[in-house]
């Protein structure tokens, strides 16, 4: 039975999974010796884990872990994957531990919310937690330090004294395919009503949008060059509620479509 007594004063720190991923990935790659890049995300309400993109931990690397964290054999039991000698993730208990020991800190309870995992205990008033560098983004399965990256202003000027067409777009970042294999451009085909549609481009100050309104037949998209600027979090998040919106309609109406062609060819086969 609980009483008065039991009351406490607890403090919470929101952790964003990105960060996380951060934490995790610096102190596995030092305990086992070789670089390793996480990702990291909530499961369901009570459940996250940490994977490692493009790579495997073997079972052997599994258990210096756990021997790393101090873990009993119940956490080798879980965290060993079943008739396979190889994972590349890591069950939440291992992970756990990982993030205490990375953090240098010890919880009480936990919170998993889509963004970010909220952990909860007796902290100091202002907890030192391991630097994260902000520069690094983990995407397409390649991780780019963005601070090596072309300036957006120095990226501009050579998009357009080109032309400033997609073709151009293209050229200019070839050597970004060679580097990481991905070209960091990514288009987007809706925007507010404004233009046509518009390109995400990565550059050394954060993410750079060009929109465009003419297509022509060698070149592709036309850019806009005063339209050029850098995206702020509230204008992603607006993207990205557009995508669902657009995709979750097309999604709904190419479903209707395909019933109806398939109940056609049902009926003209019955007869």
């Amino acid at each position: 039975m609980q009483t008065m007594n039991d009351i406490q004063m607890l403090s919470a720190l929101k952790l964003p999974w990105d960060a996380i991923s951060r934490y995790l990935e610096t102190l596995i790659s030092a305990i086992l010796g070789r670089s390793f890049t996480c990702s990291t995300k909530g499961e369901n309400d009570d459940y996250w884990r940490t994977s490692v993109l493009c790579d495997t931990f073997t079972n052997v690397e599994i258990v210096r872990l756990v021997n790393a964290v101090n873990g009993d054999d119940n956490m080798l039991r879980h965290a060993l994957p079943v008739d396979s000698t190889v994972s590349r993730s890591l069950e939440m208990g291992l992970c756990q531990a990982l993030l205490k020991r990375a953090l240098k800190l010890d919880w009480e309870n936990e919170f998993v919310s889509p963004d970010a995992l909220f952990i909860i205990g007796k902290f100091p008033a202002a907890p030192k937690l391991p630097d994260v560098n902000q520069d690094l983004i983990h995407i397409d399965s390649a991780t780019i330090d963005s601070s090596t990256l072309m300036s957006k202003d120095e990226f501009l000027e050579k998009l357009f004294d080109e032309g400033g067409t997609f073709t151009d777009l293209a050229s200019l970042c070839e050597a970004n395919e060679t580097a990481y294999g991905t070209p960091l451009y990514w288009m987007h085909p809706f925007t507010d009503g404004e233009y046509n549609g518009c390109y995400f481009v990565l550059v050394r100050e954060g993410v750079l949008v060009l929109s465009y309104d003419e297509i022509s037949t060698c070149d592709h998209e036309i850019f806009i060059r005063d339209s050029a600027h850098l995206c702020y979090a509230e204008e992603m998040r607006c993207f990205l509620t557009e995508w669902n919106i657009r995709s979750t309609a097309l999604i709904e109406t190419i479903t209707t479509l395909l019933s109806f062609l398939e109940q056609k060819k049902r009926l003209c086969c019955e007869r």
